[in-house]
């Protein structure tokens, strides 16, 4: 009896924990909150919500327009140094400055001699200005704004040729930047004192960088897809997701595949906490896949929701969110019944759970999400009538 009863404690000390089990959500409205037809980048510095546009005139300008909560403008900055500049991805640092990268022309010396004859003109026929020459921008280009807009350096790093910028992350250690140059990804990393690195080509045309986080020692990780084989690890579906560390030196030191069989599968979204976003695309069903992971890219719980593919996450603490294009009812969201593509964004609990959610009609799927303690939940998404808006969550 006593031999029964010891075996019935071992057995339940080796059963499998529960399940837990998910509970149904009512979703909630979430209201368009600030029109912002221009805005491509969008970042939050203390109490401003700051957003980024490029305009194109006699050369090419960024401008930064900072409002407050209620859409109130603080300021606004126009970064225009006489030639060509196009800011592509943007960070905030801990000080609340921000970072821009993009890509900028180099100033063409224009040559200023008097011509000795002065050409006739005997028809009186008016003369058209001669237009300003427009150099390359082929100059891979790092501003550092204050958080009220004051340009307080600009690092060059030039190329031979105009490339690509996907994301910029930045930390006490420095900046690192991944995009696409000669038809194939790279990583660059620069100090904070703005002496870059080497730039660092991996694979070709058949790979593709989303989202960089730099770590605290120094080295990066990146987020993508890819359709050929990397660091000797082979393609798995049509297109994998991949999760990569680099080291300062550049070396690939850990890369995984997340694949989909026959399927195809990208993480385009990811924060400091290793929460990611991304896509699956199996046959004619699209998901957008939802997973947090450790440091050294174990997960630890996921998630697949029907959606248009795009998305964004972000972590703020306890709950987690993600930002999302959705095209049908999910399981356990009450009331949640989209006609066509529809803004969606779910609350998740530290288990992978949904503890709440928002959506709107006015919205159709987001572009960028971030998060501070003074403003809450803040991104960009585009609007059902096709222009760009701001939307909030406050903190609850």
């Amino acid at each position: 009896m006593k031999r029964l009863v010891l075996l019935l404690v071992v057995a339940l000390a080796l059963a499998t924990p529960a399940q837990a089990v998910q509970k149904n959500i009512v979703v909630k409205k979430l209201d368009r909150a600030i029109a912002a037809p221009d805005a491509e980048l969008l970042v939050l510095s203390g109490s401003s919500i700051i957003t980024i546009s490029n305009t194109d005139a006699m050369n090419s300008n960024i401008v930064l327009n900072a409002v407050d909560a209620s859409g109130a403008q603080q300021w606004q900055k126009t970064i225009d140094s006489g030639v060509d500049e196009v800011a592509m991805s943007a960070s905030v640092d801990t000080a609340g400055n921000i970072w821009l990268a993009g890509f900028s022309a180099e100033k063409v010396i224009v040559e200023t001699a008097t011509a000795p004859v002065v050409a006739e003109n005997p028809d009186s026929v008016p003369i058209e200005a001669v237009q300003q020459l427009r150099g390359d921008s082929n100059q891979l280009t790092v501003w550092k704004i204050s958080p009220v807009g004051d340009v307080l350096a600009t690092y060059l790093s030039p190329q031979d040729i105009p490339g690509l910028i996907s994301a910029i992350s930045v930390n006490g250690t420095g900046v690192s930047i991944v995009g696409h140059i000669h038809d194939s990804p790279f990583v660059q990393t620069m100090t904070s004192a703005g002496t870059f690195g080497k730039v660092i080509q991996i694979g070709t045309s058949k790979t593709t960088f989303s989202a960089v986080v730099r770590n605290s020692d120094g080295s990066t990780s990146i987020f993508g897809s890819s359709s050929e084989a990397l660091a000797k690890k082979k393609l798995a579906g049509v297109r994998d997701g991949i999760l990569m560390k680099v080291s300062k030196t550049g070396v690939i030191t850990s890369l995984v595949r997340s694949s989909a069989i026959k399927g195809d599968r990208s993480w385009i979204s990811a924060d400091s906490s290793l929460l990611l976003s991304g896509y699956v695309k199996t046959g004619k069903v699209i998901e957008t896949a939802v997973t947090k992971f450790s440091s050294t890219f174990v997960p630890s719980w996921t998630i697949r929701i029907p959606s248009n593919g795009a998305s964004a996450a972000i972590a703020t603490g306890v709950t987690t969110y993600a930002a999302l294009g959705s095209r049908a009812a999910i399981n356990n969201v009450i009331g949640w019944k989209p006609t066509g593509i529809q803004f969606l964004l779910l609350g998740f609990d530290s288990k992978g759970l949904i503890s709440n959610a928002y959506g709107s009609t006015e919205l159709s799927y987001p572009i960028s999400i971030t998060y501070s303690k003074e403003l809450g939940i803040v991104g960009l998404a585009k609007a059902t009538d096709g222009s760009t808006s701001i939307f909030k969550l406050a903190n609850r």
